[in-house]
């Protein structure tokens, strides 16, 4: 019984170790993506005349992946960036309610910085994907609607 007892244990070692390396591995793949999503993202923007203000930046328990300026300085604009390796995977498909929250809540926090500077303000999409080459970039101006937001006033 004893010996069946630590064969069972180290079966269930061996299981759930090659179990946890091939998860920790595919959520280290996709923060790869993510990452590297985030730099085309944003090479993608410079080439195009906007002005990268910052990166990454955490608004208490939200974060904003790249804010910029339009190329003619007149839009703040709250860039949110998708990425994907995987063909049938639509990236623009994976922001929720949870995500759209939290732009909103940044939204609001960044207003003033917008009036401030005489711009208004706009949250805009970016998904990158890296299925096929060329690498596929599609940028979605003003997803969500902050003037006319019950949390936004």
């Amino acid at each position: 019984m004893k010996k069946l007892n630590q064969w069972l244990i180290a079966l269930r070692i061996l299981l759930f170790d090659d179990f946890n390396s091939k998860h920790r591995s595919l959520v280290e793949r996709q923060r790869l993506i993510g990452i590297k999503g985030e730099k085309v993202a944003l090479t993608y923007l410079k080439r195009s005349g906007w002005r990268c203000v910052a990166t990454n930046v955490r608004f208490g328990k939200d974060e904003l992946d790249i804010l910029a300026m339009t190329p003619d300085e007149g839009t703040l604009v709250i860039v949110e960036v998708r990425a994907t390796g995987v063909e049938t995977k639509k990236p623009e498909r994976t922001v929720g309610k949870s995500k759209r929250s939290a732009m909103m809540r940044i939204a609001k926090q960044l207003r003033g910085c917008a009036r401030r500077n005489s711009s208004t303000l706009r949250v805009d999409l970016i998904t990158v994907s890296f299925a096929k080459k060329p690498v596929t970039i599609e940028h979605y101006r003003g997803v969500l609607r902050i003037g006319a937001s019950r949390i936004f006033t």
